[in-house]
């Protein structure tokens, strides 16, 4: 290996960990546009933003600037903000964003920017109709490709494919001395699954094919106003491969978001029907990533639903959301005879099954 300066390395194993970057669409403009990492460039904040992107890095990034009084227009060409996450969350969190004054404008394609007025016009087309806003600024989140470009890794026979270092399960690359570890693999994007990548890299590349690496298991959030996390499967991921049951909670069903002054959220469970295993758990509102996270565990040990219902969560809690929900399948799967929730009284009781 070596670098500008003339300055050489060489080693036996070699871990390339070197992330990735804010992609900006290839249309005519595009030089006009910013990426996240630029915000800290700006000397003073726009009155306007348009936000190009809606998914996890484009919803936080126009979430924080609509709390800094930015006016923000929120564009996404897919038709619902959050393409990846369970549809109720998109859905919820799009109405959350609009309750807060931001535009949201979905299957928008950009097509060109152009500057006017000390100002930049953004072109888009919606529907095949062809539409514009002039804003102070434009931020792209349109993806996150590796930073291949300056490695030379042809030099040492490594192959990349649209921007990352393809691996195989050790995270070695083609070449079997060098390892990919973190965003540059474009396995996932996310900082903990990048961690995790680096210490199972380091241990193969020192001790051989030693540990395999999943991602089978990994809660995520973001941190929008209001916030949401995730972990396993969508609802409709789960249908498409299961036959499995779900159970939601509203945050006004519990005492500590209602004490709190933030009732606005749910929590939503899926369990598989036959087994009972827990395939994925969604939750918008305040606290939603520590919920998250102690529904990851469950899945991570093994427990079924009726384990996590036994859970005797500290109270009052936002965790409890969890619990809640959990005990609602439960009593859908025939598994106690009451109702947990004042909002299920009016349903029939399910007699235990014998």
């Amino acid at each position: 290996m070596g670098e500008a300066s003339g300055r050489t390395w060489q080693a036996d194993k070699i871990i390339i960990a070197v992330g990735g970057r804010g992609r900006k669409l290839p249309i005519p403009g595009a030089e006009l546009a910013l990426t996240y990492s630029d915000i800290w460039s700006l000397q003073q904040l726009p009155a306007s933003v348009a936000v190009v992107g809606g998914a996890a890095t484009g919803c936080q990034l126009a979430s924080i600037l609509e709390d800094f009084g930015c006016q923000v227009y929120l564009l996404e060409l897919a038709p619902r903000l959050l393409p990846q996450e369970d549809e109720d969350i998109a859905v919820t969190l799009a109405d959350a964003f609009q309750k807060q004054h931001m535009t949201v404008i979905t299957g928008a394609g950009t097509e060109r920017l152009e500057k006017v007025d000390g100002g930049i016009r953004l072109h888009y087309c919606k529907q095949e109709r062809p539409a514009s806003l002039r804003v102070d600024a434009v931020f792209f989140a349109t993806g996150w490709p590796g930073n291949v470009d300056a490695l030379n890794l042809a030099a040492a026979g490594v192959e990349t494919a649209h921007s990352y270092i393809p691996v195989n399960d050790y995270l070695q690359s083609n070449v079997p001395h060098i390892f990919a570890a973190g965003d540059i693999n474009g396995q996932s994007m996310l900082v903990q699954s990048a961690r995790y990548e680096g210490r199972i890299a380091a241990e193969n590349a020192v001790l051989g094919s030693y540990h395999r690496f999943t991602h089978e298991i990994v809660p995520s959030g973001s941190f929008t106003d209001p916030e949401y996390a995730s972990v396993g499967l969508t609802e409709a991921e789960a249908r498409q491969q299961y036959d499995c049951a779900v159970a939601v909670v509203q945050y006004d069903d519990l005492l500590r978001p209602v004490v709190d002054a933030h009732p606005e959220g749910f929590c939503k469970l899926i369990v598989e029907r036959r087994r009972r295993y827990i395939l994925g758990a969604h939750v918008i509102g305040e606290y939603s990533v520590e919920i998250i996270q102690m529904v990851a565990a469950c899945m991570a040990s093994g427990m079924r639903v009726e384990q996590l219902a036994e859970l005797q969560l500290a109270y009052p809690t936002f965790t409890e959301a969890a619990g809640m929900a959990a005990q609602k399948l439960v009593r859908e799967l025939g598994l106690a005879p009451l109702p947990q929730l004042w909002s299920d009284i009016k349903s029939p009781p399910v007699l235990l099954s014998r």
